[in-house]
């Protein structure tokens, strides 16, 4: 399991959003896929390499990157963190 870390505006703007569109279910649906293998993402290039995406439908992707490093808090070990950059809207800024 992955430690997942969400950016300032990923929790004050895009949930507020995504639960006024109705997307917080596929939101958490496609975390749940990110966190079982953040490898399944769309490997971005250009001035967004090293970042990836999964669409949480045509209009709204979430952006992130990771780390494999293994990592222990408060005695759980993590295989690595998940860093949520933006989750609400298609290009990321």
């Amino acid at each position: 399991m992955y430690k997942v870390r969400y950016a300032r505006d990923v929790l004050s703007k895009d949930m507020p959003k995504l639960k006024s569109a109705n997307l917080l279910d596929q939101f958490f649906k496609e975390m749940d896929t990110i966190k079982a293998n953040p490898l399944v993402g769309k490997v971005l290039t250009g001035l967004l390499k090293g970042k990836r995406s999964v669409r949480i439908n045509l209009q709204h992707r979430i952006f992130y990157t990771f780390d494999q490093t293994k990592i222990i808090i408060d005695g759980a070990e993590y295989e690595g963190t998940i860093n949520i950059l933006q989750a609400f809207g298609h290009d990321f800024n």
